[in-house]
């Protein structure tokens, strides 16, 4: 009686059909909503990575004229990036030439009059500078590009566009967005006080 009861209820234990779709299917849903989270994870940590460099490289470039950087045994030259709207690069240059901001013929890395660049900066994920903001006492206005240049023994910034420095710009702000998202940015501020931010606004 005991062996006929054991040999019942081993062809009655285990799952059915219905239980393994439905751990099947709660499996499924979890693997998606983490594989979409992932995503999104993923373009924000990029993205703050690449903010960072960003604000790092305006620091370097702060740091290079107000350290005094000599280029070619003369220490009177500016330092400075150069931001342009959709680029996935940004430029440090030496500000060596007498027209304002950022020149550029040919190579990079050894800066000369008419050639200024000191190092191309490539962004190598899919993010990219989605706009530049410059900000006034008037308002707001959209750039194409924008040089951002430190003069020793000032840490303040001069903001160069349209061919001028002369600009009362009290902060520049860069949007950088991710193609695959485009619903995921970040902002990098830089003030005319010299000072940078890193926020989501």
């Amino acid at each position: 009686m005991i062996l006929k009861n054991f040999c019942k209820n081993k062809y009655n234990s285990g799952l059915t059909l219905i239980e393994l779709l439905v751990v099947i299917s709660i499996f499924a849903i979890i693997t998606s909503i983490v594989i979409f989270n992932y995503g999104k994870f993923n373009s924000s940590s990029s993205l703050q990575n690449l903010a960072d460099d960003i604000a790092l490289t305006v620091r370097k470039a702060q740091g290079y004229a107000v350290g005094v950087r000599g280029l070619a045994d003369k220490f009177n030259y500016g330092y400075g990036i150069h931001f342009t709207k959709g680029s996935s690069s940004f430029i440090l240059f030496t500000d060596i030439g007498n027209s304002p901001g950022y020149n550029e013929v040919g190579g990079c890395g050894a800066p000369e009059a008419g050639n200024e660049c000191l190092e191309i900066l490539n962004i190598i994920s899919a993010d990219q500078i989605d706009s530049i903001s410059l900000n006034d006492s008037s308002g707001s206005s959209e750039e194409d590009n924008v040089d951002i240049v430190f003069k020793r023994p000032n840490s303040e910034p001069t903001f160069c566009y349209d061919n001028s420095c002369d600009n009362p710009v009290s902060s520049v702000k860069i949007r950088i967005s991710n193609t695959n998202n485009p619903d995921v940015y970040k902002f990098v501020t830089i003030f005319n006080n010299g000072q940078i931010s890193v926020s989501n606004e």
